[in-house]
């Protein structure tokens, strides 16, 4: 990856969705140049996907870490893993039989519920589970939240520096 590549990765950030006109535009290449790139780093799995990014006052983000029994973490995991209803995401982390779990829901109670499940399921294969509900997002590059830094380039919507609606009122509450 050279330069031109994170320029392109920044931009990208904060639209997926530009077009390769506009991107090669943005960082002075034809169209055609901007598009091989963008599928060059498709192929090289540092562009895995594109998503949309949705903001609902209704949903609660909750992690969930668990510490497994030296010899029963893949169990664990093998268990978590298609609880696919609620959990959004499952990291392995540098902390020994330590999975940390992302999980989102419209309810507390369908919270509640998943780590009972995963308790009652997984029983003393677990030596400790830790749940935390998010009282609230302080940066999040994706969703174009940063109560306490500036605007990037990837808090926008685009090249142009435009911020949606959400992220303008926000500015305004600050000041």
């Amino acid at each position: 990856m050279d330069r031109i590549d994170e320029q392109i990765l920044e931009i990208m950030k904060g639209n997926a969705r530009i077009s390769m006109q506009e991107l090669g535009d943005a960082i002075g290449m034809s169209r055609v140049a901007a598009k091989k790139r963008v599928q060059k780093l498709e192929r090289d799995e540092i562009i895995r996907g594109y998503n949309t990014c949705i903001y609902r006052d209704d949903e609660i983000t909750m992690f969930i870490d668990i510490v497994t029994a030296p010899d029963k973490y893949e169990d664990v995991l093998q268990k978590v893993s298609y609880r696919t209803e609620y959990i959004r995401q499952i990291f392995r982390t540098t902390k020994a039989n330590h999975i940390h779990m992302v999980a989102v829901s419209d309810s507390v109670s369908n919270l509640k519920y998943l780590t009972r499940m995963i308790q009652k399921e997984c029983g003393e294969d677990i030596i400790e589970i830790q749940c935390h509900a998010v009282k609230e997002i302080i940066k999040d590059v994706y969703g174009k939240v940063d109560k306490y830094g500036k605007k990037s380039v990837s808090d926008s919507d685009g090249i142009d520096g435009r911020r949606d609606e959400r992220s303008e009122s926000e500015e305004q509450e600050r000041q």
